[in-house]
Formats: C-alpha cells, structure tokens, sequence
C-alpha cells in the first residue's frame, strides 16, 4: 500500500512539473499560431488569451499513455494484458478528442461537425470493448445490457464530454470541477486496485494544479475546447472504469452507478437547465448564450472569484459524497449517507433554479416566438453574410439593426467621418429607456454605433444584445476575408497595398 501511494505522489508531480513548465511554451506557440480567445458578446476578459491549455494539460497523459502502451508491445509481465484493448481505444479516442478541440480552438467548428467528431471519439471507445455490460438493481436482480450497454455508454461519455464543455465560461471554473473529480476517480481507482486508472487521474490532477496557477481570475490561459472536450471525454470513460469489475462483461451496483454522475453533478445540472430553457423561450438548442448557472452568480455577486469558488464548494461536496456512497459498505451507514446525498440535491437544485424564478420563465414563454424569431434571424443572417461579394454590400446589412430588430439607429462610420445611418421613424416602446452601444472592428476604420430600446424581460433584452453582437462579429469576420480578398487581387495586379493583416481579429465591445 505504501509503495502504491509512492505511485500517486510521483505521477502528481509528474504531472504538475510537466504541465508547469509546458504552458509558457504552449503561450508562444498559441500566439504564433493564432489559437487565441478574443473579446466577444459572450467574454469577460478584454484583451486576447491563449487557448491551448488543454495540449499543456494532456502532454503528461499522452506521455503516460504512450508509454503504457510500449510496456505491453514490449509483453511486460507488470502489465493486465487483458486490458490492453481499453488502453489502446482510451489512448486513441483521447488523442482524436484532442485534434478535435485543437481545430475547433482554430476554426469554430459547427456544433453538427463537432457532435460527429464525438461520436466518432466515443466509437473508437466502443470498438476498444468499453461497454456496461450488467447492473445490480436492488429487490430485482441483475440486468444485462446487452448491446444496449454499449449505447449507454456512449450516450454517458457524450453527455459528460458536453457538459464540462459547456461549464467551462469562466476562468477557473472548469478545470477546478475537474481537478475535484480527477482526485475522487483517483482515489476510487486506488480502492478498486486500478493502478493504471489511478495512475492516470492523479496525474490529471497535477496537471490542473499546476494550469489553475495560470487560468485561476483573472487567466492568462484558457484550456480551450481542446481541454474542456479531452477532459469530458477521459474523465467520464475512467469514472466507469472505477465502478466496473474485472475485464469482460461484468455488473455493477446499481446505487454506485448513479454516483458515477455526481462529480459531474454541477456540469450536468447546467447542460439540462441549458436545454429547457432555450426550450421554453424559443431559442436553438444548440446555439450558445450567456445565461448558464455561472453567468447568473456572476450577475449576483460580480465577483469570479467568489463564484469559482462557490462552485469549488459544490464540486467538494458532491465528490465527498461519491466516495461515501461507492465505499460505504452496505448496511444502515450507506442508508444514512444515500439519504444525505438526497438532501443535499434537492437543496443545491433549490438553490439554483431560484436563478430562474418562475415569473423570469412565464416572461420567457411569453415572448418565446420573439425569441424563435431571433435565432432565426441569427442562422439567416450568418448564411446572407456568406454570399456577400463586397464590402459595400456586407456594410448595408446593417440596416438590419434599425428594419428587424426595431432600433433605434444604427450608424457606421469610416474613417472618423459618418458613412451611413439608418434611423426608425416608428419607435417601439418609446417611453422606456435607452441603451447605446458601439463597436470598432479590428485592424479597420469602420465603427459601428447603435441605440436600443429596453424591453421589460431583461433575459430577451440579453439574447437580443447578444443577437446583434454575435451577427456584427460575423459581418466583421467577413469584412476581414473580403480585404484579404482585395489584397490578393492587388498583389496579383502588382498594385502594392497599403497594408495587409496579419490575422482576424474580431472587434472589441466598448
């Protein structure tokens, strides 16, 4: 026993040493390559931040991995030869996870793209051999699963992939619910006998100490969805290795199943709360807002740190009560802790969905088609930027402002001189107040100048802003490609320009 433990302070600070020392260089290498989180409709921070966190986290895994895998090439008799299909999918899976983020950290992928890259992570598990095989319901016996194993399996590791993707909107907010679940799978591993799965978390866990050094309020590293996607996708895959006995099809307590969800209890919280509200207000499901579990405590106590640390709090109780309940032996103890684990989730849902009041949602309900119409308006208006062949062209999209979303005005200036301004002859709630707001687009003249009517749900007055900002960073994206367009035109006439990008950035709320 004192040996193993040996094992987990070394792959922690294995892990922390690794991670530590990579992130400066990780830093460098995403400013030279663009893999930068620029200020937008849905950030907090003003200037631009790295976002390969995540490749600083992983090295250290993927090294261990790696070299897991050599050991049993190599037919070492340390090593379960039975498992060494698991490995290899888990080494795999994680590594195409992590492409996945990486080129989403790039280019923005699509949520359809990004939901087949997943599955695809989660087939490669799949054909590995990771499946549930049987569980253990109580007053009713074993029940095997089956083929349908395999599908739950799958339907878990995506959820949880999403849901710590979704959770991570603030500084520090993500990687420190992981570190707390990272720890708790460490130690069930460690009291399961799983030296490899405890091996693994421990040095996850490391490499969070070490990038929480840089992404704790205020960051100066993201972990991107490179890291948020990698750490989803290990962590739910290792969590049912703990609760899973041997290495063919075996069963598990049914109790110590639906424990598996509660370090991820926040995350998931905040992925079903996602759903039904944009459900229930008429949004897209799947196209992002700023009304998540964190932005609402953020609206309550303006403090990041403080509510990081609320959610550290939450993280910590549920990860105690997992270890209670899946240690615990079975007699009235594990009664009393089953009972405890309810209290305390009845009161943490209490809690939050008092974020969400029910006159907020008879308000939402109420001007939900004003809402369908919006993320409408939204995927119409990204389509209409794409077919724009000038920038006088894309510029006159503007008008939108002022002829759909009922604004006040919209003004465009160039060059310090007014170019266009479009204003509503027709106001719409002419006596409630007012809100201005502007936009400069990067490495460009242009200013983009707005006033807008108050409406008396402030969650609609939020998507509508957010609406509209989300389409200027789209037009400004385009505005961008259109330049670089002229410019190659120009180099090809042999017309020298007067300057050229180097990159698109998109413009800053001001």
């Amino acid at each position: 026993m004192a040996n193993n433990f040996k094992y987990l302070v070394l792959a922690t600070t294995f892990g922390f040493v690794f991670t530590y020392l990579l992130i400066p260089l990780t830093k460098r290498l995403a400013w030279t390559h663009g893999f930068l989180a620029y200020p937008g409709p849905r950030k907090i921070h003003s200037e631009p931040i790295p976002v390969l966190g995540g490749l600083a986290i992983f090295a250290p895994q993927t090294f261990l991995l790696g070299g897991y895998l050599y050991l049993l090439a190599t037919d070492s008799n340390f090593i379960d030869h039975s498992r060494i299909d698991k490995f290899l999918s888990l080494f795999l899976g994680t590594l195409w996870i992590l492409g996945l983020g990486i080129l989403d950290d790039k280019i923005n992928l699509s949520w359809r793209k990004k939901l087949l890259g997943q599955i695809l992570g989660v087939g490669i598990l799949i054909v590995g051999g990771n499946t549930i095989g049987q569980i253990m319901v109580p007053f009713y016996g074993v029940v095997d699963l089956g083929l349908f194993g395999y599908l739950v399996f799958g339907f878990i590791v995506l959820f949880i992939t999403n849901a710590i993707n979704l959770i991570d909107g603030m500084d520090g907010l993500a990687a420190g619910i992981c570190l707390f679940v990272a720890v708790t799978c460490g130690i069930l591993g460690f009291y399961n006998a799983y030296m490899f799965v405890t091996v693994i978390c421990f040095t996850i866990a490391g490499s969070l100490l070490a990038f929480l050094r840089f992404n704790f309020p205020p960051a100066t590293i993201f972990m991107g969805d490179a890291g948020s996607l990698s750490l989803g996708f290990m962590l739910s895959a290792l969590a049912i290795s703990n609760i899973t006995k041997g290495s063919s099809q075996r069963y598990m307590n049914l109790t110590t199943f639906m424990a598996l969800f509660l370090p991820f209890g926040i995350a998931m919280l905040d992925v079903v709360l996602s759903v039904a509200r944009r459900w229930i207000s008429g949004r897209k499901i799947f196209l992002p807002d700023a009304d998540h579990i964190h932005h609402r405590f953020m609206e309550m106590f303006k403090r990041p740190r403080l509510v990081v640390g609320i959610f550290y709090v939450f993280s910590s109780v549920f990860c105690s009560l997992t270890l209670l309940l899946t240690i615990t032996p079975e007699s009235h103890s594990m009664l009393f802790v089953g009972s405890l684990t309810v209290l305390v989730l009845i009161g943490v849902m209490v809690m939050v969905l008092n974020l969400y009041r029910v006159k907020q949602i008879k308000k939402a309900y109420k001007n939900r088609r004003d809402c369908m119409f919006l993320s409408t308006f939204n995927t119409y208006k990204e389509m209409r930027i794409q077919r724009t062949k000038s920038i006088n062209e894309l510029i006159a999209l503007l008008e939108t402002g002022v002829r759909d979303l009922n604004f006040d005005m919209v003004e465009v200036s160039m060059n310090v001189l007014k170019h266009l301004v479009w204003n509503n002859e027709r106001k719409i709630y002419p006596d409630s107040p007012r809100r201005n707001g502007q936009l400069a687009f990067r490495d460009s003249e242009i200013i983009v100048r707005w006033v807008i009517p108050t409406h008396d749900d402030h969650d609609y007055q939020k998507y509508l802003e957010l609406t509209w900002l989300s389409f200027l960073s789209a037009v400004e994206r385009k505005h961008w490609e259109l330049n670089r367009l002229a410019i190659a035109a120009s180099k090809e006439n042999s017309i020298a320009p007067a300057s050229e990008p180097d990159a698109w950035v998109p413009g800053t709320q001001l």
